[in-house]
């Protein structure tokens, strides 16, 4: 009986240890690359396995699970690289330039997240672009809509500037209408305190 028991803790350690789990992102400063963001909530950070579409030193966060709210902070994409992976070789995500206009940012969010989503199976809308100082650099805000096929409607609000040449990203989308007016006052802090 205990060699059985042994067994069973052993079997539940090991299958633990081979699911990948959310980490906790604590209310402080938090370096995600060079870009510093400053949750004053915790939220719950997503493993690579869950987000295989993303940069390696992108982080994506969560408050009630990735298909219901999200927060993507994107640093330091340089010229000629694209926002996030294609895992599929038929896709060709659009790149960044460093002398991109914020009207060509807005295009490149929107661009990219229907490419990623396939052609036919997203419509994305981008509006209200307007400045914003992100520390010492002069970026932009801006509001996007977005529709996928078998799922909920999303909204979210994009915060981006260009340093040194690099392009930071911070996205915030959650569906409509419930969990994106639930978080949007945390997420807006996070994006419009962001700083190198």
């Amino acid at each position: 009986m205990r060699t059985c028991i042994y067994f069973i803790l052993l079997l539940a350690i090991l299958i633990s240890g081979c699911v990948a789990s959310f980490t906790a992102v604590v209310p402080s400063t938090i370096l995600v690359g060079d870009l510093k963001v400053m949750p004053s909530i915790a939220w719950n950070a997503a493993p690579a396995s869950m987000r295989p579409y993303s940069r390696r030193d992108a982080q994506t966060w969560t408050q009630d699970g990735l298909l219901l709210d999200r927060i993507m902070i994107i640093p330091a994409v340089a010229d000629g690289e694209t926002l996030f992976i294609s895992r599929d070789d038929t896709a060709a995500l659009p790149t960044f330039s460093s002398d991109m206009l914020p009207n060509e940012l807005e295009e490149l969010l929107e661009s990219s997240l229907v490419t990623f989503f396939g052609e036919g199976n997203a419509v994305v809308n981008t509006f209200g672009l307007r400045p914003h100082r992100f520390g010492e650099n002069l970026g932009v805000l801006f509001d996007l809509d977005a529709s996928l096929t078998d799922s909920p409607d999303y909204r979210g609000v994009v915060g981006a500037f260009i340093a040194n040449d690099l392009l930071y990203l911070m996205l915030y989308v959650a569906a409509e209408p419930y969990y994106y007016g639930k978080h949007l006052d945390e997420a807006m802090s996070i994006i419009e305190t962001a700083s190198l």
